[in-house]
């Protein structure tokens, strides 16, 4: 009885134990490891935030052994492959390629099935040095033309090299794409081009395992070619040296008429009225002001022309099947960022009295490459594509404004000066170098329009929310012939900013923000505000 008694007592001991509230005891081996997973992803975001040449080695080995932590709680759950390819390319970060190799090959073995099977076979294949053997394809050929530029889009069926070469009598450019085969229905195939800057497109197999694409051009001064991902194409931008006139309606060739690839929907700036059958705003007579310097004092060529301002292009981003980022409960960054876009139409159109052309007016998708095109091909002044921005981390916070810049080094450019004193270039080239001091000008005045809007934004959200004016090389900026900026106008990703996002009465004050940016930037052009606009100063 006794025996039984002290064994009743040690089960009954066992259980309360067994019943402890405490987190790590209760939890399931699954919910262990989503939330290793998550402080590891949350140590990576903070090594990210830190600048490149203060992450130190270490910082890097602690993310990683965090990562393993899922790992080995239990080898079975979807985030140990995950957690993995995080380590494998973090190992690489760090240029150690030897333990990159180990964890992708531990991958492929113990978790055959992966989603990231094919993404780790590429990885590992490139590491070990080994060159890829699959063959793709070059799948449709579609281009737009502008008065001064002509966009090309080389559709892909996956990740391809290319090369850009010239030719003479006749001049033409040519990429050849490879490893790769010609999709079938592209045999043969060329298009006529009504632009006086490239007459047709050509495309065949050049060899066994390369594609060449063909530009017969007449009047080109440079040609700028680059790869996309998420689909892969190859974007080719055929720019000219001066205005041009030129049919404005974007042209989309299907691979065969048969079974025909999908063109791009035209962008909603397509279908507005040229600016001829705009309603013009009348202006009050006032006196004519020079325009202001750039905020580092500069007068850029654009001031010192007293150029002004006849139209916007509001570009919404995203749109369609690409829905951007998504708050924590629901609301879809495109839906967001398009609403704000139309209060931001209105304001200008009213309140400045100019021109206004919208990417998209309603729920389409655009491609990216075709957002700048819209903008060049309607002879835009500004180009502002408005996004809200997101962080694993919920907490963050806060709007920050892009311009696209590759070079702005004032070093590189005092070389460049002096490295430029033994040119053997002629005066009749002065319309190339011309258009290259142009390029620089639109860096200039972006980077100028990006601090009106970012002012704007930080001046009615308040301080501790400013993220700064940065530069980047956004896709959707590329191409863009006139001052460009991109402004992250929240991070949706936050909870209490997100619940503000979805009151009507914010949006339209982060659209007031944005249009007080806009007329900031206008009024440091000098002479160029409409009577409207004076009227509410």
């Amino acid at each position: 009885m006794t025996k039984n008694i002290a064994v009743f007592i040690i089960t009954a001991l066992f259980v309360l134990t067994l019943a402890i509230p405490v987190a790590s005891a209760q939890a399931t081996p699954i919910q262990k490891a989503a939330r290793a997973f998550n402080n590891a992803e949350q140590l990576e975001s903070e090594l990210n935030e830190k600048p490149v040449a203060d992450r130190k080695r270490n910082d890097y080995v602690r993310v990683i052994e965090a990562y393993q932590r899922v790992y080995l709680i239990t080898p079975h759950t979807g985030y140990a492959d995950n957690a993995l390819m995080a380590m494998a390319r973090l190992y690489e970060e760090i240029k150690d390629s030897r333990a990159a190799i180990r964890t992708l090959s531990f991958l492929l073995r113990e978790y055959p099935g992966s989603p990231f099977r094919d993404a780790a076979e590429k990885d590992l294949a490139r590491l070990q040095g080994v060159p890829d053997r699959k063959t793709l394809s070059v799948d449709n050929i579609r281009f737009w033309d502008a008065p001064d530029s002509v966009r090309i889009v080389v559709d892909l069926s996956g990740e391809i090299q290319f090369k850009q070469g010239e030719a003479k009598s006749p001049d033409r450019i040519f990429l050849d794409i490879g490893p790769a085969r010609l999709n079938s229905m592209l045999l043969g195939k060329q298009w006529q081009v009504n632009s006086p800057l490239l007459q047709q497109i050509r495309v065949g197999q050049y060899d066994g395992t390369t594609v060449r694409v063909v530009l017969d051009v007449v009047a080109v001064t440079k040609v700028n070619s680059f790869i996309l991902r998420d689909p892969d194409r190859l974007v080719v931008d055929v720019l000219g040296s001066g205005a041009a006139t030129t049919s404005t309606t974007p042209v989309s060739t299907a691979a065969a008429a048969a079974t025909p690839v999908p063109a791009p929907k035209p962008a909603a700036a397509d279908a507005r009225p040229p600016v001829e059958a705009t309603k013009p705003v009348e202006t009050a007579a006032r006196p004519v002001t020079p325009a202001k310097p750039t905020g580092d004092g500069n007068r850029s060529l654009i001031r010192a022309l007293g150029l002004k301002l006849s139209r916007v292009v509001i570009d919404a981003g995203h749109g369609g099947h690409d829905t951007g980022s998504i708050g924590p409960t629901g609301l879809s960054e495109k839906d967001l960022v398009l609403d704000i876009a139309q209060r931001l139409e209105k304001l200008i159109e009213t309140e400045i009295g100019t021109d206004v052309v919208m990417t998209r007016t309603d729920d389409s998708f655009i491609p990216l490459e075709t957002r700048t095109a819209a903008a060049n091909r309607n002879a835009a002044d500004l180009f502002i594509s408005i996004h809200a921005n997101s962080s694993r981390v919920r907490n963050v916070r806060g709007v920050e404004t892009f311009f696209l810049n590759f070079t702005t080094s004032k070093e590189a450019l005092e070389v460049a000066s002096r490295e430029n004193a033994a040119s053997e270039h002629t005066i009749h080239e002065l319309q190339d170098i011309a258009r290259k001091i142009m390029l620089r000008e639109k860096v200039d005045e972006s980077r100028e329009l990006a601090n009106h809007i970012q002012k704007a934004l930080v001046g009615n959200r308040g301080a501790s929310y400013n993220r700064g004016v940065k530069q980047a090389p956004f896709v959707v900026l590329i191409g863009a012939n006139m001052p460009s900026v991109l402004a992250e106008i929240s991070f949706i990703s936050n909870p209490d900013e997100e619940k503000r996002l979805k009151a009507p009465e914010y949006r339209q004050q982060i659209a007031q923000s944005l249009f007080d940016g806009v007329r900031s930037y206008v009024e440091s052009l000098g002479g160029s505000i409409t009577a409207k606009a004076q009227d509410k100063n």
